[in-house]
């Protein structure tokens, strides 16, 4: 569906896959050098994360902390 250049040398994949008992999931595959992270969510995890993920863009955007965090971010 999509490939995005993350920061860092970060790649993230979405891909739609058909679960073998008919489930449509979406496939994230994180590629950071050599190594790989894959997760399959169904849909309404997409959804929540997706709206989760929204949320913190924005609120970043504007410069001010994300919703729940705290008011500290996680180190990097």
């Amino acid at each position: 569906m999509d490939s995005i250049n993350a920061p860092f040398g970060e790649v993230v994949e979405l891909r739609q896959i058909l679960h073998d008992s008919g489930v449509p999931l979406l496939r994230i595959i994180i590629r950071d050098g050599g190594r790989y992270t894959k997760i399959e969510v169904d849909p309404a995890t997409a959804h929540r994360w997706g709206r989760v993920m929204t949320r913190w863009a924005e609120t970043a955007a504007e410069g001010n902390d994300a919703p729940g965090a705290g008011g500290q971010a996680d180190p990097v």
